[in-house]
């Protein structure tokens, strides 16, 4: 009785050549790994989330008054939040506490414009960002 062979599986020694070719770049593969620059966009986030917060008390609000450290939004009712900077912290104060927007904040300027306000951060880490929050009365 005629056996059939088999020749196009793997041999030994391919199987030995590939093993030997993955266990000779893993360090170069873990080297390369460490060198990769790792960049945190987390302050980015942070202040772009404060401008939405922003942008929501100002179309919620009925009125508000600018100053260059704080912005007073009049809202409905008879009752107002205050955007102030506190240590280095960015916080609104209400009728019932205050909240915490933004952490790791070194100065923050408000300006009044025409058609709204414009809000100058610097970060701890000399990061700066710059919006302009429209009325929408």
């Amino acid at each position: 009785m005629d056996t059939r062979k088999n020749k196009n599986g793997f041999s030994f020694i391919s199987v030995f050549a590939m093993v030997s070719i993955v266990f000779m770049t893993i360090p170069f593969a873990a080297y390369l790994i460490q060198t990769i620059d790792y960049r945190s966009s987390y302050d980015q986030l942070s202040v772009n989330q404060f401008f939405l917060f922003l942008r929501d008390e100002a179309v919620e609000s009925v009125g508000v008054s600018v100053e260059s450290l704080s912005l007073t939004f009049e809202l409905r009712g008879e009752s107002a939040s205050i955007i102030e900077q506190h240590d280095d912290m960015v916080v609104r104060k209400a009728d019932n506490g205050f909240e915490v927007f933004l952490r790791q904040v070194q100065d923050i300027r408000f300006a009044a414009v025409e058609y709204g306000v414009n809000v100058f951060i610097t970060m701890l880490n000399g990061d700066q960002f710059e919006k302009t929050i429209i009325y929408y009365n």
